[in-house]
C-alpha cells in the first residue's frame, strides 16, 4: 500500500508515504524469499512493514527530484535519500490524472540491525521503487 499527496506544479511541498507488506515480497525464488522473510534478514514474523515518509522534496530540475525522509525497517529509523526520476504524466483512460516516478537509493544492512551477511556484495542493498500516483 502507498499513498502519496501531490500538488502537481510544485514538487517540493509532495509528501509521499510508503508502506510495504513485507510478508508480500516476491523476488520470483520461492526459496530465496523464504530465506528473505526469515530471522536472518527481513525477520517478517516480528517486523510484518517497512515505512518511508518523505520529509522534503527537491526538484533537482528535468524531472529529477530528491525525496529524503525517513525509512523505518527492522524496527530502525534511519534517513536516506532517494534519487527520482519523474517518468511521465497525463490522463488516463478513466478520466484521471496520473503520474509516476522511478527512483533509487542504497542502504547499509547493518545500518538496520540486519547482520547476516553473504559477503561484501550483500552488504548494501539497492531499493528500486516505481511509483504511480493518481490526483484526486
Amino acid at each position: 500500500m502507498a499513498h502519496l499527496v501531490m500538488t502537481l506544479q510544485m514538487f517540493q511541498h509532495q509528501k509521499l508515504k510508503l508502506i510495504l507488506i513485507l510478508p508480500k515480497i516476491n523476488s520470483n525464488h520461492a526459496e530465496r524469499d523464504k530465506h528473505l522473510k526469515g530471522d536472518d534478514f527481513l525477520d517478517v514474523s516480528a517486523f510484518n512493514t517497512a515505512k518511508f515518509i518523505s520529509s522534503s522534496v527537491t526538484d533537482k530540475g528535468n524531472g529529477n527530484l530528491a525525496i529524503a525522509g525517513t525509512l523505518t525497517l527492522h524496527g530502525v529509523s534511519k534517513n536516506i535519500v532517494i534519487d527520482a526520476q519523474k517518468v511521465g504524466e497525463g490522463k488516463d483512460p478513466w478520466g484521471g490524472y496520473r503520474v509516476g516516478f522511478s527512483g533509487t537509493t542504497t542502504i547499509a544492512m547493518t545500518d538496520f540491525e540486519i547482520k547476516k551477511s553473504l559477503g561484501p556484495a550483500s552488504n548494501n542493498v539497492q531499493l528500486d521503487l516505481y511509483i504511480e500516483g493518481i490526483k484526486k
